[in-house]
């Protein structure tokens, strides 16, 4: 049986370059479609990171909200 966890992140011993050709070789060996469902990935993640802000009290987090920018 497969975890939801082994699908959500690469496993440490991978390479950067290697992950980026798996995500280039998934959209079919086209950049700009691999670069276009990052973006589509990192709108859905940011919506669902504002869920959560909404949904989560301070007291929950000590106070800590948190934020789209870096620090």
């Amino acid at each position: 049986m497969k975890y939801e966890d082994e699908n959500v992140r690469p496993s440490a011993t991978e390479e950067p370059h290697e992950i980026a050709a798996y995500i280039i070789q998934s959209n079919g060996g086209d950049a700009i479609a691999a670069v276009e469902t990052l973006l589509d990935e990192i709108e859905h993640l940011q919506t669902q990171l504002s869920i959560a802000v909404a949904a989560m009290g301070k007291g929950y987090t000590r106070g800590w909200t948190p934020t789209i920018e870096r620090s």
